[in-house]
């Protein structure tokens, strides 16, 4: 998976991506969806698929996460630290602005409504870019990894379940369905063995 790619390009790939994201967190995926996967081809659809479950499932922010096991994928532990310094100085000096005129733009009405429009936007940017993604995991995925997604959305949806368990619950089943697919896979090895010896 490692290429050759500039350190100079992972970071300014990502500086872009935060300089253009509003929202934070998700609201970056259709933006890494766009450059990396559609424009630069640096990885396929599973493979990062694969990059933003691991984002997610570790302490931090997804953004920071995802851009940093971006650079580690592509070019290792530098690449990963480029990624994350072009992701974060955006956001850096956007507080440090926000500090220093907070108290001059919070009572404009005008910017209150332009925050609407930005989240608005970037709802609808989620929701394209989890649709374009779901329908690659479950086009190959087998009945029971539908179900499990369902039951987690609704947990989260109607039930505000933890997340941080549902994880942890995620990882248990992945983790017994892998021993026993090993095993049943290791038990036809062997009857196939003994029928062919016969």
């Amino acid at each position: 998976m490692k290429e050759s790619v500039y350190l100079s390009e992972l970071f300014w790939v990502c500086l872009k991506i935060g300089l253009i994201t509003f929202g934070g967190g998700y609201t970056m995926i259709p933006y890494f969806y766009s450059e990396i996967l559609v424009k630069r081809k640096w990885f396929e659809e599973e493979e990062f698929i694969d990059i933003l479950t691991v984002s997610q499932s570790v302490p931090g922010a997804i953004s920071v996460n995802a851009a940093f096991n971006i650079g580690l994928c592509k070019r290792g532990f530098w690449g990963g630290l480029a990624a994350v310094l072009g992701m974060v100085i955006p956001a850096f000096l956007a507080i440090i602005i926000l500090l220093i005129f907070f108290l001059n733009i919070r009572d404009e009405s005008l910017i209150r409504k332009g925050i609407v429009g930005i989240i608005t936007a970037s709802a609808a940017l989620i929701c394209l870019s989890a649709i374009r993604l779901s329908k690659k995991v479950f086009e190959k995925s087998r009945i029971d990894n539908i179900i499990i997604s369902m039951v987690v959305f609704f947990a989260i949806y109607l039930f505000d379940a933890d997340i941080i368990w549902l994880i942890l619950i995620g990882i248990i089943i992945g983790v017994l369905r892998y021993y026993h697919m090993s095993g049943k896979s290791d038990k036809e090895n062997i009857e196939e063995q003994n029928r062919a010896d016969v």
